[in-house]
């Protein structure tokens, strides 16, 4: 007994000296070995097309929820806020807000799904003035929630690191139009707020560049430039989607 003993402690030492498995959150195991080849295409207008080939890579009642968001999309183009504050709108914000925690399949859902509303609601001037702002703040705000939570995380990540720069562009694109409101029904806090989120997400005072602000500086040097000149950056970034996105005009490319 004695000596089963010493061996069940002996045992016990030598399984403590073993390293600690590499924590990783539940919801991001498994990643590199997930492929899914330019992933690019899924901010195109052609995105819907490949939808079921994403969704294959999500788990079953995310890629369902996924698919039914598409499903629920407006095709008649109407005003952001009115479908967006409406029963389709509210269903697939909250798909959105889902598949954005999840896996990075399902995060890039998220955000194709994103950038097709942006494509399909209007945001641009009707003449009414009061909605011109409001429409995109709105659009503009679903996209701000992606890149804060995703846009850092994914920028070296094979499936979300283009797109993640989309993200920015079509929040910067949005943001804009919302900036440049009529005088009389402008609000004053969109740039000091796009201006606050460009310092947190790109961090260009700090000596320690972020993944993200690497990701730009590759892929968008204007743009990456005017942000670290602290200059003109939303403007920077509003020309660059222009170039990349022409279609995101706030009219449905009418």
């Amino acid at each position: 007994m004695l000596a089963l003993a010493a061996l069940l402690v002996a045992a016990a030492v030598w399984m403590r000296s073993w390293p600690a498995p590499r924590w990783s959150a539940p919801e991001l195991a498994g990643e590199g070995a997930r492929e899914f080849p330019q992933p690019l295409q899924m901010v195109s207008p052609s995105a819907q097309a490949r939808a079921s080939e994403l969704a294959a890579l999500m788990p079953p009642p995310r890629a369902e929820a996924y698919l039914a968001a598409w499903g629920k999309l407006p095709d008649d183009c109407p005003r952001a806020s009115t479908w967006l504050d409406g029963e389709d709108g509210q269903s697939v914000s909250l798909a959105v807000a889902q598949l954005t925690t999840g896996t990075d399949p399902e995060a890039l859902g998220a955000l194709s799904l994103l950038v097709a509303l942006a494509r399909r609601l209007e945001w641009e001037p009707d003449g009414l003035g009061a909605s011109r702002g409001v429409d995109a703040e709105k659009l503009a705000t679903l996209h701000e929630s992606w890149i804060g939570m995703r846009a850092e995380l994914g920028a070296d990540r094979p499936m979300l690191a283009e797109a993640s720069i989309v993200a920015v562009l079509a929040w910067a694109r949005l943001m804009r139009e919302s900036e440049q409101a009529p005088l009389a029904f402008a609000d004053r806090a969109v740039a000091a707020r796009a201006q606050a989120r460009l310092e947190a997400w790109f961090a260009p005072r700090s000596e320690r560049r972020t993944r993200l602000s690497a990701s730009l500086a590759a892929r968008q040097p204007l743009a990456h430039e005017a942000l670290v000149a602290r200059e003109g950056a939303l403007q920077a970034l509003d020309a660059a989607a222009r170039r990349m996105l022409p279609d995101l005009d706030g009219e449905c490319g009418r």
